[in-house]
């Protein structure tokens, strides 16, 4: 198949070419060709636009009196097709490299007409789409109508990436994939899960197997089709229908400025909480003060408000400021810190805010295991915190259940906790493995006060920014390109879409795609994406694998539940029966 390269128009887009076949429409949108221009010797590297156009030969126009009863007789039977229709097809051709000389270089002058285009082959695609190398173990998807496998790299993943769609339309597959290669790599991969969808990662994924059985693929290798090594925790409340252990974090652990945003959220309660965040690095600052040695300082908000209350009632502020204070904004911020579920219930690990409250100095939490302790010794009323050091492996995922409560601000709290705590590992070298934050469901971290997401926004910029020269990757994955702040989205150089309900969403991620690349994310079926690896050339538009491990689905849940409910029922009934032979 070759396509030949016609005259321009005064009013031609010299980003293209136009050009004729004349046999068969074998060439594809997205698919990609060798221009060769036989009057300049010279080669480029091109990717088809759209699909074709279909012209007929005729002189005479589709709207013609004479073209339509053609047509008419031809529905009928009457003639023949080759009668009415000799076909040629219109294509445009968008010049991605000038390839005549190696390396290849940008597009300084264009073919001349009659240049020819051929298909590109696999290896030169390869070659001049700058892709990363082939290896299977890292590969989440290929080319659409192609065998060339889209492959990722730590280099990839360091230049961290987004992955949006819209329910339905893959992008949790393509975020399985992007983890199983990171933990392929030997990166710890930390997993922010909020549906939940990552549950059962440990398991394989025996729908995939099934898949590729019936489209008769049970030749190929399918070793990617596996579990992976994982440990589970989760924020807020027990649930018997997922694993894992609770996570509890003393309020000293993290940022004043997201603290106060995350309890202090209505719009109206702006004077609050500026008092609170002011009155926290306060209190910090006296507490590190006070430290002998070098044993991190630990406090909670119970400790806090015994200090901005002087230990008094009623209520009176730290001797330094009496006097300097509204009391109306403080009393305000006081009242407004005890209240019922401003506090994430994970935070301080339950223990009450104002011990004169609860005397008993516990809210009925059971305490549980955690991950470390930060060298305090235990008591009933101290829980053990949480402390990823001794979670993060390499080649092993950390799959943290953060739920949906709070509108994104018991979300947004841990991960501030966790990319700064990550961060200081890395830079003190406590660990020295590369780690991947994988951030499911982003868009909620912006979706609650202006003032929470802008202190959120603010905290994941720097991480993103500062992340790279730490071995420290993101990926971040939305439902739509448009729900990630500009300054973030600049720092995504990797671009995964898949389908988009509205096309100028998807144009804001992919600056790069053709207009009508763009167009296709609409109808995009589940698995298909448009594809921007970092380096890479051009976009390419991709059919992603399917998730190596098993996501959790509400039937497996439910399934788990009822298999949880038997075994509860046998153990009853078993104990009843030890109680009668008893008697």
């Amino acid at each position: 198949m070759t396509l030949i390269q016609i005259p321009d128009t005064i009013n031609s887009d010299l980003t293209l070419i136009c050009g004729y076949t004349f046999n068969e429409p074998e060439l594809s949108a997205n698919e990609f060709v060798i221009v060769e221009d036989r009057a300049s010797q010279r080669n480029y590297f091109g990717q088809v636009v759209s699909p074709q156009a279909n012209l007929n030969r005729s002189a005479l126009g589709p709207q013609d009196n004479a073209t339509i009863n053609a047509f008419e007789q031809l529905e009928q039977n009457n003639y023949a097709r080759d009668v009415v229709v000799q076909e040629v097809y219109f294509y445009q051709v968008n010049l991605i490299k000038d390839i005549t000389q190696d390396p290849p270089s940008s597009i300084r002058r264009r073919p001349q007409i009659g240049s020819i285009a051929r298909q590109a082959t696999e290896d030169e695609i390869i070659r001049y789409l700058n892709l990363p190398p082939a290896d299977e173990s890292y590969r989440i998807g290929e080319i659409i109508d192609t065998n060339i496998g889209i492959y990722l790299s730590s280099r990839t993943l360091f230049y961290q990436s987004l992955i949006a769609g819209a329910t339905g339309s893959g992008k949790t597959n393509s975020c399985a994939n992007y983890i199983r290669a990171a933990l392929q790599m030997g990166f710890a991969v930390i997993i922010y899960d909020h549906k939940p969808d990552y549950q059962h990662i440990n398991r394989q994924n025996q729908d995939a197997i099934d898949i590729l059985n019936r489209n008769g693929q049970a030749n190929r290798d399918m070793t990617w089709v596996e579990g992976v090594n994982a440990n589970f925790y989760y924020l807020g409340e027990e649930s018997t229908a997922f694993q894992g252990t609770p996570i509890a974090i003393p309020a000293s652990e993290f940022d004043p400025a997201v603290l106060a945003a995350v309890m202090y959220y209505p719009p109206n309660e702006t004077n609050p909480r500026e008092e609170f965040e002011t009155f926290l690095e306060e209190f910090d600052d006296e507490q590190q003060a006070e430290q002998n040695n070098n044993e991190p300082v630990i406090w909670t908000l119970g400790d806090f408000f015994q200090w901005v209350t002087s230990n008094q009632n009623p209520w009176q502020p730290p001797p330094h400021r009496r006097g300097q204070i509204d009391m109306r904004t403080y009393r305000a911020m006081v009242n407004k810190m005890r209240r019922r579920n401003r506090r994430p219930a994970w935070v301080d690990g339950g223990m009450p805010i104002d011990i004169r409250g609860n005397p008993n100095g516990t809210r009925g939490r059971n305490s549980s295991a955690s991950a470390a302790v930060f060298g305090q010794d235990q008591t009933p009323l101290q829980p053990q915190w949480f402390d990823p050091t001794n979670l993060l492996q390499p080649g092993r995922a950390l799959v943290i259940r953060v739920g949906q409560a709070g509108g994104g601000r018991d979300y947004g709290l841990f991960l501030n906790y966790m990319l700064k705590r990550v961060y200081d590992l890395k830079e003190q070298r406590q660990i020295t493995f590369p780690v991947l934050h994988h951030i499911d469901e982003a868009q909620d971290l912006f979706n609650g006060s202006k003032q929470f997401a802008s202190a959120m926004g603010n905290v994941l910029n720097e991480g993103v920014r500062k992340g790279r020269s730490r071995q420290i990757a993101f990926t971040i994955a939305v439902q739509s390109a448009a729900q990630i702040p500009d300054d973030i989205l600049n720092n995504l150089n990797t671009r995964i879409i898949h389908r988009h309900n509205r096309a100028s969403e998807a144009q804001r991620a992919l600056e790069k795609a053709s207009d009508a690349q763009i167009s296709m994310t609409k109808n995009f079926g589940p698995g298909e994406a448009l594809v921007d690896l970092f380096g890479a050339s051009a976009v390419v538009n991709a059919r992603m694998r399917l998730s190596p491990f098993q996501l959790t689905t509400e039937e497996l849940l439910q399934q788990q539940e009822q298999q949880l409910q038997q075994e509860q029922q046998s153990h009853e009934e078993l104990f009843a029966q030890e109680e009668e032979m008893e008697f």
